[in-house]
C-alpha cells in the first residue's frame, strides 16, 4: 500500500466515524528523510540501548525511544515530547490499579531522566540541553509538587539561543499533571 492509498483509507474511516460533521485534514511527514547515521553513531546508539536494557519489557519503551530520538535530532520537536509525556501519565493511571500508579509514574520518570541524559550526551543530538518540568500530585499526595529534569546547558536569558517550548496537560484520576518542555 502506498502513502496516498493509506491517506485515503484513513480519511474515509475518520469521516465515517465523525459522520461528516467535522472537517479533517491530515499532514504526513517523513521525519527520517534527511537523517543518515554514520557507523560510529549507530554503534553509540547500540551502547545506549545496552544501558537501557532493563526498561525494554515496558509497554512505553519502543514508543519512548522513537519519540526521544526524533526529539533530539529535529528542531521544533518539543510539542511531540510534551504530548508523549502527558499521554504516558494519563495511560499509567488507566492501565494499573490505584496502588501501583505511583510506582509506574516514578519508574517512567527514572527512565526519562536516564534516557534524556544518555541521548543528549551522544553525538547524534542536535540539542545542547533539555529542561522538562512536571507538576502534579505524585504518589497521590495531598499537595502537588514539581519534578524537574534538566540536562546540558540552555540559556534562558540570551536572545541568541533558539528555544523550543511546549506545555501540555494530563488529566488523571488524581488530578492534573502539567508538563513543560
Amino acid at each position: 500500500m502506498d502513502l496516498k492509498g493509506f491517506q485515503e483509507i484513513l480519511l474515509k474511516s475518520l469521516e465515517t466515524y465523525t459522520k461528516n460533521k467535522v472537517n479533517i485534514s491530515v499532514t504526513l511527514q517523513n521525519l527520517n528523510r534527511y537523517k543518515q547515521l554514520s557507523h560510529v553513531q549507530i554503534e553509540n546508539l547500540k551502547q545506549i540501548f545496552k544501558q537501557l536494557r532493563n526498561f525494554t519489557r515496558n509497554s512505553f519503551f519502543k514508543e519512548a525511544i522513537n519519540i526521544l530520538l526524533v526529539s533530539i535530532s529535529k528542531r521544533k520537536s518539543a510539542k511531540v515530547l510534551a504530548e508523549f509525556i502527558s499521554d504516558q501519565f494519563r495511560l499509567n493511571q488507566l492501565r494499573t490499579d490505584q496502588m501501583s500508579i505511583s510506582r509506574k509514574d516514578n519508574y517512567f520518570l527514572g527512565f526519562l531522566k536516564q534516557t534524556v541524559m544518555l541521548l543528549i550526551k551522544s553525538d547524534t543530538s542536535c540539542l545542547t540541553g533539555v529542561k522538562i518540568v512536571i507538576k502534579g500530585r505524585f504518589n497521590r499526595a495531598p499537595r502537588a509538587r514539581a519534578s524537574s529534569i534538566h540536562f546540558g546547558k540552555f540559556s534562558l536569558q540570551s536572545f541568541n539561543s533558539r528555544i523550543d517550548y511546549h506545555q501540555s496537560t494530563a488529566y488523571t484520576v488524581n488530578g492534573t499533571f502539567g508538563v513543560k518542555v
